[in-house]
């Protein structure tokens, strides 16, 4: 008789066939253990006068203050608390600790940044895209009030119909001001509305002239678009996603999420599948083997819910 191996005893560590959240950095998927916490309840506080202000001076500081370059919180806070101060002393001279409220507030709007932002790029890379797209305000067929309003109506109808899926940020031209949207888009085979016409055009993307489509039905209901395709190398490049985080940094506005775009996935796990390990946000992550996770099993399945959100 065969004397049979003590296995030793984990508890409730075990890292053999435990639950784990995987993201995807546009590289490889990453796994993190699941931990359950305690759901945190937020409570709304009314805005006072002072708020509205300083959301407004944030703004146009963002966009005036701050260069590309400034990416770290530290580098825009330091630019954007002397700026909305100098502002808001003329209105608030008396107001108690008024730097101390401006560094907390531009501390907590820029955090909150950082989390959009990482959100943003794991459902991004994480789902899969075939078109960048691009729509441009016209006034000769909609105010820009219609125009917001009828194309995110456009798209939700295309999402529930046709099972597009869509993820974006509003942006204002440089010189003209001008509204365009631009989107990363998913069009399931067979699944396209109206005829895609070749054309050679000043692409925002790259900033060159390319080769680009235009769709018959948007070019009606709303005037110029640009239909460009994205492969799987373009993606992992990260050029698509930062050009979108370049103008979510810069504009602050909320990104525009169709439903069924999930951010990460859940998956039993051991660890055989673990390639590598590392250190981050003081949490163990590992990074996974490229054949663990297969799209259409562990990923599709969650992108049936199909209406539009905003985050």
């Amino acid at each position: 008789m065969e004397a049979t191996a003590l296995q030793p005893y984990y508890g409730n560590d075990c890292p053999f066939n435990k639950t784990y959240k995987i993201y995807s950095d546009g590289s490889h998927y990453i796994a993190r253990p699941q931990v359950k916490g305690i759901a945190r309840k937020y409570k709304k506080r009314p805005q006072t006068e002072i708020d509205v202000l300083f959301d407004e001076f944030y703004k146009v500081g963002v966009r005036s203050v701050l260069d590309e370059k400034d990416k770290s919180i530290e580098t825009r806070t330091a630019k954007l608390v002397p700026f909305i101060l100098t502002g808001l002393e003329d209105y608030f001279p008396y107001y108690p600790d008024l730097e101390k409220y401006v560094r907390e507030n531009v501390e907590r709007k820029e955090r909150n940044a950082w989390q959009r932002e990482k959100r943003f790029r794991r459902k991004a890379y994480l789902n899969k895209w075939n078109f960048f797209v691009t729509f441009t305000y016209s006034n000769r067929k909609h105010t820009e009030e219609t125009f917001k309003r009828k194309l995110r109506k456009c798209l939700a109808n295309l999402a529930t119909r046709r099972g597009w899926r869509f993820m974006g940020v509003p942006e204002r031209g440089e010189k003209t001001n001008r509204l365009h949207y631009h989107f990363l888009v998913y069009i399931p085979r067979g699944e396209m509305v109206g005829v895609l016409t070749k054309k050679r055009d000043y692409s925002m993307k790259t900033g060159k002239l390319e080769e680009t489509f235009s769709n018959s039905f948007f070019e009606r209901k709303f005037g110029r678009n640009d239909f460009e395709e994205l492969n799987v190398m373009e993606m992992k490049s990260g050029e698509a996603v930062g050009y979108l985080l370049k103008y979510l940094r810069k504009t602050g506005e909320r990104v525009i999420y169709s439903r069924g775009i999930p951010t990460e996935i859940e998956k039993r796990l051991d660890e055989s599948v673990f390639a590598a390990a590392f250190e981050n946000d003081n949490a163990c992550r590992q990074v996974l083997f490229d054949n663990v996770i297969e799209w259409k099993r562990d990923i599709y399945p969650l992108t049936r819910q199909r209406e539009p959100i905003a985050a």
